[in-house]
C-alpha cells in the first residue's frame, strides 16, 4: 500500500481506480467539522450552546492544539438544533484572530468571516449588508486590507469602520452567535478593539447576539475578563475546554482502526493514550502515523505504535518547538530560565517546581526564578497548570525533551512500556 501524494488517501499495490482505494481516518493537522471524528465533546457542546442561547456570553479557554477550534465546530451544530421554544436554533460566524495586529487586521478578519460563510444564505445576506455598509462610509471594505494604498486615514476612521461593520454583522441574523477566536490577541491591538465590540455587540440593540471568546492563553484572557478597568470586564462566564476521557478516546480509536481493516491490539491503543496522554492533536496524529505504517488487513501492535512514536518524537528536532528552543537558549538570563523550566518539567514533573535543590541542579540562581519562568511559558502556550502541577502541553515535545536531557531520570519515563 501506498500514499497518493499530496493526499490522504492510499492505494493497494496493483490496484487501479477508486476502489481499492481506503482513507486514512485520523485527521491531525486541521480542525475537525465531521462530527463523527470528534470525540468526547457531545455534553459539554450542549451545554455550552443552552448557556449562550440563554443570552449569557462565554469565554472559553484551552491550551493550543487541544481542539478548540474543533469544539466550535461541533458547538456550531449544537446551536443549530432547537432546544425547546425558548431556545430555537441560533445562526454562528466565526472570526479568526489568530493574526490579529492591527484594527485594519480586525477590520480584514469580520469581512472575511462574513463573506466566507459556510452557509449560502448567511453569506449573501451578508454580501447585501456589507454593500449598504460600503455606500456609507464611501469606500470598498476589501481595500482596508491592502492599507498601503490607503492615504490619510486616521485610526478614529478605522475604529467608526470596524463598529459599522460589526453592527452590520449583528443584522445577519435575529438569534446569533458570533465566535472570536484567539480573543486574547486583542490585548496588543491598538484602537481598544475591546470597547468597540462592547460597543457594537454587547448594547441594548444587541439583545438577540451572544458571544463566544476563546483562548489559548489562560492568564491572558482571564485578565480580559476580570480586570476593571477592561471593556469587556464581568461580560462573560469563564469554561474551560475539558479533556476529553480516555475511555471516549479508546473506543473512537478501536473503531476507526477496525472500520478500516487494521485492528488495534488492546496493548498497542493503551500504549498510544499513555504515549500522547490523550492529547487531541497528538493523539490523531500518532494513530495516523501508526495507520500509515500498518499493512491492509494487518492489525496495529505495541511494536508498531512505539516504532510511530519514536519517529515522531525525533521530528521534533526539525519542528517549530526546536526553533523556540534554540531562541531562547540564546536569550537573555529570563529566557535561558525559561529553558531551565521546560528541562525541569520534564525531565522531573510540575508537581515541585519551588524545590531549591531542583533549582539550583537546573542552573537557576534562586528557586524564586523558578515559577515567573513558568508563568512566561504559559503565556507562550508551551506549558499550563492543573491541579497535581505544571506540564508541558505538547507530550511530544515533552518526550523529547526529556530523552535529550543529561539531567533526566531514566527510572521515571513518563510512557509506560517505553520499550527502550
Amino acid at each position: 500500500m501506498y500514499r497518493l501524494p499530496g493526499t490522504n488517501l492510499y492505494r493497494l499495490p496493483g490496484t487501479l481506480g477508486a476502489v481499492a482505494t481506503v482513507l486514512n481516518p485520523f485527521i491531525w493537522d486541521r480542525p475537525l467539522d465531521d462530527p463523527a471524528k470528534i470525540v468526547g465533546m457531545e455534553a459539554f457542546a450542549h451545554k455550552v450552546a443552552l448557556t449562550l442561547k440563554g443570552q449569557t456570553n462565554v469565554a472559553l479557554f484551552g491550551p493550543r492544539d487541544t481542539g478548540k477550534t474543533t469544539f466550535v465546530n461541533q458547538l456550531a451544530l449544537e446551536l443549530g438544533k432547537s432546544h425547546g421554544k425558548a431556545a430555537p436554533p441560533f445562526d454562528v460566524v466565526k472570526v479568526n484572530l489568530q493574526r490579529v495586529v492591527s484594527l485594519p487586521g480586525f477590520i480584514g478578519c469580520v469581512h472575511d468571516a462574513m463573506t466566507s460563510h459556510p452557509d449560502r444564505r448567511m453569506r449573501r445576506a451578508a454580501q447585501r449588508q456589507i454593500g449598504v455598509l460600503e455606500k456609507e462610509i464611501g469606500f470598498d471594505i476589501k481595500v482596508v486590507k491592502g492599507s498601503v494604498r490607503r492615504k490619510g486615514v486616521e485610526p478614529e476612521q478605522d475604529a467608526e469602520t470596524l463598529h459599522a461593520q460589526l453592527v452590520a454583522l449583528r443584522s445577519l441574523s435575529e438569534r446569533l452567535v458570533v465566535v472570536f477566536d484567539e480573543f486574547q490577541r486583542l490585548r496588543h491591538c491598538p484602537g481598544d478593539p475591546l470597547a468597540i465590540i462592547r460597543s457594537a455587540l454587547m448594547s441594548s440593540d444587541a439583545n438577540h447576539v451572544s458571544l463566544l471568546f476563546t483562548g489559548s492563553i489562560r492568564n491572558a484572557l482571564k485578565m480580559m475578563f476580570e480586570d476593571s478597568q477592561q471593556p469587556v470586564f464581568g461580560e462573560a462566564v469563564r469554561m474551560q475546554l475539558p479533556a476529553i476521557a480516555r475511555v471516549d478516546f479508546l473506543e473512537y480509536l478501536d473503531f476507526q482502526f477496525e472500520a478500516t481493516g487494521k485492528p488495534a491490539d488492546e496493548p498497542a491503543l493503551d500504549f498510544l493514550l499513555d504515549a500522547s496522554n490523550a492529547h487531541p492533536r497528538s493523539t490523531q496524529q500518532l494513530a495516523w502515523e501508526c495507520w500509515a505504517a500498518t499493512p491492509p488487513r494487518r492489525a496495529v501492535t505495541l511494536e508498531t505504535v512505539i516504532d510511530a512514536h519514536d519517529r515522531l518524537v525525533q521530528s521534533i528536532e526539525r519542528s517549530e518547538f526546536a526553533a523556540v528552543l534554540n531562541v531562547l537558549m540564546n536569550g537573555d538570563e529570563g529566557e535561558v530560565n525559561e529553558v531551565r523550566a521546560l528541562q525541569l518539567i520534564a525531565d522531573r514533573g510540575g508537581g515541585n517546581v519551588t524545590s531549591r535543590a531542583l533549582a539550583k541542579l537546573y542552573g537557576f540562581s534562586s528557586h524564586s526564578r523558578v515559577r515567573p519562568a513558568l508563568v512566561r511559558l504559559q503565556g507562550r502556550g508551551l506549558v499550563d497548570q492543573r491541579a497535581d502541577g505544571w506540564y508541558i502541553v505538547d507530550p511530544l515535545f515533552d518526550e523529547w525533551l526529556r530523552r535529550a536531557s543529561p539531567l533526566a531520570d531514566p527510572t521515571a519515563s513518563k510512557v509506560a512500556a517505553s520499550g527502550s
